[in-house]
């Protein structure tokens, strides 16, 4: 009877250790899912805010690195659905202090079809930003097309981000380079309240422009005055619609030019720096140009 009472006894004891076990590294594994990771993929413990159940979201982090940016991270979104970005958090982001956030879309051939951050290696916009401020979480998406669908998703993971990192909502800013700003210039013509300001490079605006007018926000067209994809024809019409659009609104030409600048660069920007190209490398030199990068950043 002794040893029976023993082996029960232990039985019990056994079973009881090995739901505490289970408790303990459910919990344990909950907190680091709270936690994440840091961008860089050094393990370096970064501050996410949680998400209820109803959000629809759930996060995949990114297992590469480029140059500080977690390659191919992906939101997964109940309406929206699978969508694949780059990251980079800055080492001294602990979540304490409002951060800035970028959002670059790169053209054509970074979409994500191209290859795992491909627009991370053949754009600079995303590196050039730091540059600006050092207190900037960036993302750099890689989607699949240059129309709604892509806009969409734009706008689901921006809205993510808004909610898992602590972001100054009066620096949030938006960039497009060739088919990526057709992509952005649709986001703001759907929710240009989201972003503080938005930059259009080497590309043509095919967003509502009467959505965008309402939200008065400051937006500036770089292109080249012989870009061999676009031409310069669309952002003149694009400003010319949008003047007329504030106008309209009763606003006066210097507070029109405080939040719409067309900005076409003359054949000698180029051909001063070697380059005849203006489309294929116009991305290259306004990333690299104070005058348009600082205009965006130091809103």
């Amino acid at each position: 009877m002794k040893r029976i009472l023993i082996a029960i006894t232990g039985f019990v004891c056994a079973l009881a250790l090995m739901i505490c076990g289970v408790s303990v590294l459910s919990g344990f594994s909950m907190a680091f899912e709270k936690k994440g990771l840091s961008a860089s993929g050094s393990g370096r413990e970064v501050t996410t805010r949680d998400h209820g159940a109803s959000s629809g979201w759930t996060f995949s982090e990114g297992t590469g690195e480029y140059r500080g940016f977690v390659l191919d991270n992906v939101l997964r979104s109940s309406t929206q659905g699978n969508i694949h970005f780059n990251l980079y958090v800055p080492d001294s982001y602990d979540g304490t202090k409002p951060y800035a956030l970028f959002v670059t879309l790169p053209g054509y051939q970074g979409l994500h079809f191209q290859g795992v951050g491909i627009n991370l290696r053949t754009e600079e916009f995303g590196f050039a930003a730091q540059g600006y401020n050092r207190n900037m979480i960036i993302a750099a998406p890689q989607l699949d097309d240059w129309g709604d669908t892509s806009a969409k998703q734009t706008i689901e993971l921006t809205e993510y981000l808004l909610d898992a990192y602590n972001i100054d909502r009066n620096k949030v800013y938006g960039e497009g380079y060739s088919g990526g700003g057709e992509t952005m210039s649709r986001v703001m013509g759907m929710r240009p309240e989201l972003f503080s300001a938005y930059l259009q490079c080497a590309s043509q605006f095919d967003g509502d422009i009467e959505v965008l007018a309402k939200a008065r926000m400051p937006v500036r067209l770089v292109v080249g005055a012989h870009d061999e994809y676009y031409g310069a024809q669309p952002s003149q019409e694009t400003y010319d619609r949008l003047h007329a659009l504030y106008r309209d609104q009763g606003l006066t030409d210097t507070q029109i030019d405080r939040i719409l600048v067309l900005d076409v660069r003359p054949d000698s920007y180029f051909s001063s720096q070697d380059i005849s190209n203006q489309h294929g490398r116009g991305g290259h030199l306004f990333a690299n140009d104070s005058d348009i990068m600082g205009w965006l950043f130091n809103r």
